[in-house]
């Protein structure tokens, strides 16, 4: 034996356990490596704290090999902070919410860690464990593929947490759902009309539902309302409807989040014999199925999809279809329960497939095969299985092309933006104010109009509002709750809300990069001038050759974008969106027809407004509209188009102007007002 110093001590967390389970790794001044070679703590490297690590019996059960672990150095003070959510954290959230860095083998510790400043009683290190999958740990090396009860068997070797995820994680999880009537009764009359022919193989009785929209308009919050959105119209139905659909099951995967498209998702079917090269998409579908509606877990460790992912490929998982997946989860749902496979009515599978655009934009081949296989199982399903696909995106022209070249018909749902109201109701719902403050205050209503009923604006300025109203709270010295609620809630400054959120959307979704490309769609929106969805942005007398149509964005990349959306107007749409993103959009402008001397953003609701300001708000306004049109194209324009909104008399005159030059609109102040009053 030789004489040891204490020299460092490192608190470690498994990723997927609570603090209760952590423990300590004392590293002295003399180490004695796995081949008993004496290490001087100078020399120290990660790969020695690996060995070290692997002697832990927490670890050595769950994992063969000191090399089947990953070490990331953590910020303490990140660490107190997820106190409480720790125990759902993923190896991405180490990164992104713990400033995780990867401690790769050939490091020192000493330049690691720094003694004199860490903080001693906090945690130091994350240890991901990526064990591979065998008999000695509980888990058999694979099933057979194309047998579902060979699935089934091998799947419940693992510990299971069977119920559905919310896809929505974020600050605004709770918002009550608004303006969904449409999108739930357009879904369900597709769902009604399509029950009757369940056995037929006809593609033209097999339509595949589609919800498309930007980012943040709220098509994830829908999957995470569907289940009891469907139950409320099947409890409304008649007898034959609700004994139909008794048994169901609602599945949400999703492209994005913790398990994102990747390389995997379109990997080469090794089983083709052709010269060219096939993608795998439905594997990818299947794989989600199954990790999402059974959660395996290993027994003291947590399994991330992309671990089960690569478990699985390493069994040649390539063979495992979609029909398979879903007899899977019908064999499961029979046994949990309890009925009779030969008596029970047929499985309602209804499959969220969230973020589908991640596919698309991975590999065109992956989505449209995959959706050539989701209507092939909804024309021929296994036995006893309705199934009922959702696909959500934000490409809804991609996503609609590849079904109609299925030959099935894509229902497109309706997804609405919120009204003032509903956006007031779902601050009230989560308790961050009440009726007397929306009565009271005028700038708090104007400011949630500003928002526009954009879902993903409004979590940010609740999200900002409840922090600014906690502070101010915390701030109050006084003696009941109810004078803290209430003098903490009228603190808030709704000016530096707006501000906040404003800046946050420009970051989001990148406005500040794209804003001459919206200078266009921001106009027409100004102006109310109609647009079709595939018409090119670009200026109304720009002439193009038709080959070179390409090259501009149309309306509908601009709503998968997130950035506008279009409310249908007759034969053609009319552009929307939130004020507050009109106000960002021409604030980063470079467009001189949108230069500020003709645009005064009203976000600071306090600033006065008197007559004489209105006056100066039409004269702005008036000169805005001139310089907008001139941004189109036109040089001249008919007056009552260009006075549009204002009442006219019959005897109105109605003849063309010509338009000044942008140069030349300019506004003129009178110095001298007589009389003065």
């Amino acid at each position: 034996m030789f004489s040891n110093k204490l020299e460092l001590s490192l608190n470690c967390l498994i990723l997927g356990q609570t603090l209760s389970e952590c423990f300590c790794v004392d590293i002295g001044e003399n180490n004695l490596s796995d081949n008993e070679i004496e290490v001087k703590f100078s020399n120290f490297e990660v790969s020695h704290l690996k060995e070290k690590l692997f002697r832990v019996p927490n670890i050595k059960n769950l994992i063969q090999d000191k090399n089947e672990m990953d070490i990331y150095r953590v910020d303490s003070k990140k660490v107190d902070d997820e106190t409480n959510n720790l125990k759902g954290f993923i190896k991405d959230d180490i990164k992104n919410k713990l400033n995780g860095e990867l401690m790769t083998p050939m490091l020192k510790l000493t330049s690691c860690f720094n003694t004199e400043v860490m903080d001693q009683e906090g945690i130091h290190i994350f240890i991901v464990l990526t064990p591979t999958a065998g008999p000695s740990r509980g888990v058999a090396q694979g099933p057979d593929w194309v047998d579902a009860s060979s699935v089934y068997e091998w799947i419940q070797q693992f510990t299971l947490d069977r119920g559905n995820r919310r896809l929505v994680k974020s600050f605004g999880k709770n918002f009550e759902l608004y303006q969904r009537e449409d999108t739930i009764g357009t879904l369900w009359n597709a769902i009604k009309k399509r029950y009757p022919y369940r056995g037929e193989d006809d593609k033209n009785y097999h339509p595949i539902p589609v919800l498309a929209g930007g980012p943040g308009t709220g098509k994830s919050r829908f999957l995470d309302e569907i289940e009891r959105l469907l139950r409320h119209y099947i409890d409304e139905s008649d007898e034959e409807i609700r004994n139909g659909f008794a048994n169901m099951v609602v599945i949400n995967t999703t492209y994005g989040n913790g398990s994102p498209a990747n390389n995997k998702d379109i990997r080469f079917d090794i089983r083709s014999n052709s010269t060219t090269n096939s993608t795998n998409g439905e594997t990818s579908l299947a794989l989600r199925i199954l990790f999402e509606y059974f959660q395996p877990q290993y027994e003291f460790v947590k399994l991330t999809f992309s671990a089960f992912n690569t478990l699985c490929n390493k069994s040649k998982a390539v063979d495992f279809t979609l029909d398979t997946a879903l007899e899977v989860i019908h064999a499961d749902f029979i046994k949990q329960s309890k009925q009779e496979t030969s008596s029970c009515s047929p499985l309602v599978l209804v499959l969220g497939i969230d973020e589908f655009n991640n596919l698309h934009d991975l590999e065109k081949n992956a989505c449209k095969d995959l959706i050539k296989s989701i209507g092939g199982v909804m024309c021929n399903s296994p036995a006893k299985i309705f199934f009922i696909p959702i696909l959500t995106g934000t490409i809804e022209g991609a996503i609609s092309k590849y079904i109609t070249g299925s030959m099935h018909e894509p229902i497109l749902l309706p997804l609405r933006l919120l009204n003032d109201d509903d956006a007031i109701n779902i601050g009230k719902k989560m308790n961050l104010f009440n009726d007397e403050y929306v009565r009271l205050h005028p700038y708090f209503r104007m400011s949630v109009s500003d928002v526009g009923g954009h879902v993903r604006t409004l979590e940010y300025y609740y999200e900002y509002f409840a922090e600014q109203k906690n502070q101010k709270g915390k701030m109050k010295e006084i003696k009941t709750d109810e004078e803290k609620l209430k003098s903490s809630l009228y603190d808030v400054n709704i000016g530096k809300v707006m501000e906040h959120v404003k800046h946050r959307i420009v970051s989001k979704y990148q406005l500040d990069n794209f804003s001459n490309s919206l200078s266009i769609p921001l106009a027409k929106a100004i102006l109310g001038l109609p647009v079709g969805k595939m018409d090119p942005v670009k200026k109304e007398y720009v002439k193009v050759e038709n080959h070179e149509l390409g090259k501009f964005l149309t309306y509908r990349d601009l709503v998968s974008m997130g950035f506008v959306n279009l409310v249908p107007a007759e034969a053609h749409y009319l552009i929307r969106l939130p004020y507050l993103w009109v106000c960002a959009i021409a604030e980063y402008s470079t467009d001189p027809e949108l230069l500020m001397m003709h645009w005064k953003p009203m976000l600071q609701y306090d600033d006065p407004n008197n007559w004489q300001n209105f006056e100066d708000f039409n004269a702005k306004f008036l000169a805005l509209r001139l310089s907008l049109f001139r941004l189109l194209g036109y040089e001249k324009i008919n007056l009552k188009t260009l006075l549009k909104g204002a009442e006219f008399s019959h005897e109105f005159p109605n003849f063309e102007v010509v338009l000044p030059e942008t140069k030349d609109i300019k506004l003129y102040k009178l110095l001298h007002r007589y009389p003065g009053n």
